[in-house]
């Protein structure tokens, strides 16, 4: 990673800029990679909370869905996302952002 600016690094072809909140309109790969990102480059109370906020949108969207969820194997994927939503999102509450990445890049 190389720095680009001001507590800012380019990460996979991304701009990842703590101070900044990642849009969360669906839980695909690339919105986690970018969650996950953030998180690892998040260090004042600011940055945690956004990331928390994120983390509340990732929960919400995959509650939402797994109140319509169809199959056992949906529902099965949709409740391992909503719990380490909810998991990491513990930990950036307790100043552990890191620890919120490695349990959020399990999903990848």
């Amino acid at each position: 990673m190389g720095q680009t600016g001001a507590n800012q690094t380019e990460a996979n072809g991304e701009l990842v800029n703590p101070c900044h909140i990642v849009t969360v309109m669906d839980f695909s790969p690339a919105t986690l990679r970018s969650i996950v990102a953030h998180l690892e480059r998040s260090t004042s109370f600011e940055h945690l909370v956004y990331r928390e906020a994120e983390l509340d949108a990732v929960w919400s969207i995959s509650g939402f869905l797994l109140s319509t969820a169809q199959s056992p194997a949906e529902r099965a994927a949709l409740m391992r996302l909503h719990y380490v939503a909810h998991q990491a999102h513990d930990l950036v509450g307790m100043s552990r952002p890191v620890e919120a990445a490695d349990l959020l890049r399990t999903l990848l």
